[in-house]
């Protein structure tokens, strides 16, 4: 019988590595993803994806459920990502450079038009540098609730700090991304393109 998420936890408290080597399964591409988009490096986000299931595994006793267990591994990837930033000083590389286009990639239909869907590329590409060139604050959050699609209240959990700061940080930094993406977001030029991250929506 498959265990759900509740049994896992109460039998890696029990010291079952069967139980932890099955939730890395489930959540170890969200993890890498994770951490790929907030340190923008793939040694960083390497040692991120293994230092969170270590974490885990140390500290599933302080695991009080009072927030789901997803929420809870989710505050161990950013804490441990924003130290592994804050550790090389913030480098900043591009994630197309490193990883090629995994963030806010999109599959290409050989049957649309090659200049719309270059368009399309361009934009994504810009996107993700305007994403990238936000502080860490702003991006965390940009990166939490636009591409992980997670609420304000589970953000709000996730940092420690209030909805209304939250919202804060998410307002400045929608409000740069408008400003860094103005030549690039046209309805003429880029038909059918998604702007609702810069929208606010």
């Amino acid at each position: 019988m498959e265990r759900t998420e509740t049994i896992l936890v109460a039998d890696l408290r029990a010291g079952d590595m069967t139980a932890l080597a099955i939730l890395v399964g489930q959540y170890q591409h969200l993890v890498y993803r994770l951490a790929i988009q907030i340190t923008k490096n793939l040694d960083d986000a390497n040692d991120v994806l293994q230092d969170t299931f270590l974490k885990v595994y140390d500290s599933i006793h302080s695991f009080r459920h009072d927030s789901a267990f997803e929420t809870w591994l989710y505050r161990i990837v950013v804490n441990l990502s924003i130290d592994a930033v804050n550790r090389r000083n913030r480098r900043r590389e591009s994630l197309f450079s490193t990883v090629g286009e995994t963030t806010i990639q999109q599959e290409i239909d050989p049957r649309q038009d090659p200049t719309r869907e270059a368009e399309r590329k361009e934009l994504r590409e810009w996107v993700t540098q305007a994403v990238n060139s936000l502080s860490l604050n702003h991006r965390t959050v940009v990166i939490l609730h636009e591409l992980q699609g997670l609420s304000h209240p589970q953000i709000a959990d996730i940092l420690g700090c209030s909805e209304g700061t939250v919202r804060s940080r998410l307002h400045y930094a929608r409000k740069k991304l408008r400003i860094l993406l103005r030549p690039y977001t046209g309805v003429a030029r880029h038909p059918g393109t998604d702007k609702s991250l810069l929208k606010g929506e």
